[in-house]
C-alpha cells in the first residue's frame, strides 16, 4: 500500500519511502533479485532471461552484498510489496 500511495504522490521523499526502493541495484540486478524473491530457482531465472545459471548466481551475490542480506528469503521483504505477499498467501493452491 505504501508503494501505491508513494506513486500517487509524485516527488514524495522520506526516509521510510527510501526503504521501499533498493538503492544502487542495476535494473538487471533488480529484475533477477525480484524473480529470486518470488521463489524462482537460478535455473528458471536463467532460462527466462537467456543467461547462464552462473550469471544469475553471480548477480544474486552482488545483490546480497549491496542489500546486506545473505539469502533469497531475506530478499522477499525488501523487494516484494507487503500487499503482494498477503494476496499470494491468500490464493488457494490448486
Amino acid at each position: 500500500m505504501a508503494t501505491t500511495l508513494a506513486a500517487q504522490c509524485e516527488g514524495a521523499c522520506t526516509a521510510a519511502l527510501d526503504l521501499l526502493q533498493p538503492r544502487d541495484l542495476t535494473p538487471r540486478e533488480l529484475e533477477i533479485a525480484t524473480m529470486a524473491a518470488h521463489g524462482l530457482s537460478s535455473k528458471a531465472i536463467a532460462e527466462r532471461l537467456v543467461v547462464s545459471v552462473r550469471t544469475v548466481d553471480n548477480t544474486l551475490h552482488q545483490v546480497y552484498a549491496k542489500l546486506a542480506v545473505s539469502n533469497r528469503a531475506a530478499l522477499r521483504p525488501l523487494l516484494i510489496a507487503p500487499e503482494s505477499l498477503t494476496h499470494h498467501a491468500e490464493t488457494p493452491s490448486q
